[in-house]
């Protein structure tokens, strides 16, 4: 999708939304504020009237009220992070007023009062009134706040890594397939984790990693849900990790920062030191800064000029953090050619580099046309002038290394320069209705000198651009109903794997293969370790557009807190993958291991005499698909003590599918009415018995969750949770090989000699 595209759709996404008043559901990134309120007799206190106000200079600052009722228990719903101080009123009692109370993502933060008897102009100041324990909701969890966010030594300041700070999270096991951040949660996969950002899905489909993970100085609050989590979150079954990000305040405020990693700073490593190589560089600057406050706009009319001033309506936070990363990467040590050898000359090239190779020796004596001199045959020498005429083209050309040990570490220079923008602008549209925008930004081109390769001179570049879109608009229709939407677009536009060098092609090599997207010459594999030519992995285009709309509306009802919600999200993945689109020469060696030469794997690619070929055509894909989910959940205040949670969701994910029908399925005993030709059980969109995508839908997918929270001592420092649930995983990047390159709609070929 070209780039105008994808912002009209956004654009029309958002009108759409505000003209129909779509209904789908959040993944909240705010909080609640509970009580029971109670006279000195304990006995409860109904019609009070409860005052909560955000005091925090991190995150916007508003004001909400609520009554409590008959049984002298209040909710204040939806309020954004940060740190609160609750006001409560009622005529014959002294004002109650608790400070510093801190709210984090999707908590329930109790505060109870027991007022004393008394005029209204007297106050009971108490700090820290909010009990510290969660005795409310079910989920387990936990939060890092601002300040340690900051404080703590991330290196590459990688929010995501503080997941490894909590109970549960261990690194990725090496055995572990999926495609996740380096981390699992509570024994899942890695990538069975989902991320928000502001409340928005942060997830890209194909690989289900993050799409937009802004630097810690931007960062209000990170919280990972481990288990027990309710009704609302689904998606994944392996945890929910959700990032909110600062606000601008009332007060202007600002930070600048350096951090500097320098390999002057460094030793060398040991093995450098073995292998005789220099220290290795590591030049890494990350710069920026924050600033934030009240939007102030000029305004021109009569009377002349004139300020708005947004203090207390409009508010607006802009970070930038970049990057920029010299350092060497160095090669583990390889067999390669020495200098005699890449001229035929493997006198010297036994085991013990001090006699020929028998088995070059051998194959010269059975082939005499490679050395027609009999002498020089049994010293393990081939005529130079026989020598492969595309193996003499690959040494022209200074693609084959040397070492005169024949073993070689490489180092060569590695980039990761990267510019991040942040921008969030929050309105208090009315007293009643918030709106939130957060946007997005992170170019980031790299350089690798090694990839997929061991020898020098094959670096490739990686050019990445991610937006991402975050709307969200909550509105308090009374304070026991509220309701809140949030819009997210996301955009990851990938070119992997770009050759950053002008190298011969195959037929500029005189080989003759057409590849669809020439860039460089066919790769070479030897089985001795060395490997030859830019990476198999490209050049390839990915573009993952995703579309969200999600809509919670909250109702209390005495004891009872409602929540029903539903989201839609449409994914699109459109690829051009160039996958080994040069093709590659592999030299086995051995006959044991398939070769067919000398059995010597660097003789036999001066021979001429790889074993197998391999090559992939330019696969074009548009892959697309739609998730729907719902789900109803009750908070019920069964006891002053006891809170069950309640609830059931529904998932619905739509098998991904090529707008092309370029895909396949297997099904046993059947024969393709659209491809005949093909082998049986092989069927194709189209076919009957087959699905339109990678496989047949799932309407089944209900999702149940029962959830307790029990405080044993009614005193808000002990707290007995536990629940039990269905969670469902969403289908990732696990049925990509049913598209990308598939014959019958593209050719490939893997030749044996």
């Amino acid at each position: 999708m070209k780039k105008q595209t994808f912002w009209h759709m956004f654009i029309a996404a958002i009108v759409l939304v505000f003209a129909l008043g779509f209904e789908a559901t959040a993944q909240e990134a705010t909080g609640k504020i509970i009580g029971l309120v109670t006279d000195p007799q304990g006995a409860v206190v109904p019609g009070a009237k409860v005052t909560v106000r955000n005091t925090s200079t991190q995150t916007t600052q508003i004001t909400r009220e609520a009554t409590t009722n008959e049984e002298g228990m209040y909710q204040v719903l939806s309020l954004p992070i940060g740190t609160y101080e609750v006001i409560i009123e009622r005529q014959g009692f002294k004002k109650f007023v608790s400070a510093g109370s801190k709210l984090q993502i999707n908590q329930v933060l109790k505060v109870d009062a027991a007022l004393e008897v008394g005029s209204a102009s007297e106050v009971v100041n108490v700090i820290g009134q909010a009990a510290t324990v969660e005795t409310v909701n079910p989920t387990l969890g936990r939060s890092v706040t601002s300040r340690p966010i900051t404080d703590l030594p991330l290196n590459g300041r990688n929010v995501l890594n503080l997941a490894l700070l909590m109970p549960g999270v261990t690194e990725t096991n090496p055995s572990d397939g999926g495609g996740g951040q380096g981390y699992t949660v509570a024994g899942s996969r890695s990538d069975a984790v989902t991320y928000l950002l502001d409340g928005g899905v942060n997830n890209n489909l194909l690989s289900n990693r993050v799409v937009f993970n802004p630097n810690p100085d931007t960062v209000a609050e990170f919280r990972i849900l481990e288990s027990n989590y309710t009704a609302e979150y689904g998606r994944n079954g392996g945890g929910i990790i959700s990032v909110v990000t600062k606000s601008g305040t009332n007060d202007v405020h600002f930070s600048l920062f350096e951090f500097l990693r320098n390999n002057a700073l460094n030793a060398n490593s040991f093995f450098n030191n073995l292998n005789g190589l220099p220290r290795d560089i590591l030049k890494r600057n990350q710069f920026g800064g924050t600033v934030g406050g009240p939007i102030v706009l000029p305004r021109f009319g009569e009377g002349g000029h004139h300020v708005w001033n947004g203090r207390n309506k409009a508010f607006f936070f802009v970070s930038y953090q970049g990057q920029r990363l010299v350092q060497t990467q160095t090669t583990s040590l390889i067999t390669v050619f020495t200098p005699a050898e890449l001229t035929g000359d493997f006198s010297r090239s036994n085991s013990s580099r001090n006699g020929p190779d028998a088995r070059v020796v051998s194959f010269l004596n059975a082939n005499p046309s490679f050395q027609p001199n009999a002498s020089l045959r049994a010293q393990g020498i081939i005529d130079p002038s026989r020598i492969n005429a595309i193996a003499t083209n690959y040494i022209r050309a200074g693609m084959i290394p040397t070492a005169s040990s024949g073993r070689l570490a490489s180092q060569g220079g590695a980039l990761d320069n990267r510019d991040e923008l942040t921008l969030k602008f929050d309105f208090n549209v009315r007293k009643e209705d918030k709106l939130g925008i957060t946007l997005g930004r992170l170019k980031n081109p790299t350089i690798t000198p090694f990839a997929s390769v061991n020898t020098p001179g094959f670096p490739t570049a990686t050019n990445g651009l991610r937006h991402y879109a975050n709307i969200a608009y909550s509105k308090i229709f009374s304070p026991r109903t509220v309701d809140e939407f949030i819009f997210t677009a996301q955009r990851d536009n990938q070119k992997q794997a770009v050759p950053q060098r002008q190298l011969p092609t195959a037929s500029q090599l005189g080989i003759a293969v057409t590849p669809d997207n020439p860039t460089g010459p066919p790769r070479l594999g030897f089985s001795s370790g060395m490997t030859v030519g830019f990476s198999p992995q490209g050049p390839t285009t990915l573009i993952n557009n995703t579309f969200n709309f999600l809509n919670t509306l909250t109702w209390i009802k005495g004891k009872h807190s409602f929540k029903f919600g539903g989201s839609y999200s449409s994914y699109q993945n459109n690829t051009v993958f160039d996958f080994f689109v040069n093709g590659e020469f592999d030299f086995d060696g051995p006959a044991s291991s398939g070769g067919i030469g000398s059995g010597n794997d660097l003789a036999d690619f001066l021979f001429g005499l790889p074993d197998t070929y391999l090559q992939f055509g330019e696969a074009p894909s548009d892959i697309r698909t739609r998730s729907v989910y719902g789900f109803g959940q009750d908070e019920w205040r069964f006891r002053k003590n006891l809170t069950l949670t309640l609830g059931l969701r529904y998932e619905y994910n739509q098998p991904k599918y090529d707008r092309r029908g370029r895909s396949f399925s297997i099904v046993e005993g059947q024969r393709s009415q659209r491809f005949p030709n093909a082998p049986v059980g092989l069927l194709f969109p189209g076919d009957p018995g087959a699905p339109k995508g990678s496989n047949f839908s799932d309407y089944n997918d209900w999702a149940p969750r029962v959830g307790i929270a029990w405080d044993p001592f009614k005193n808000g420092k002990t707290s007995v949770r536990g629940g039990i649930g269905i969670f469902y995983d969403i289908l990732k990047g696990e049925d990509n090989l049913q598209f990308n390159g598939q014959a019958p709609f593209f050719g490939f070929t893997q030749l044996f000699m």
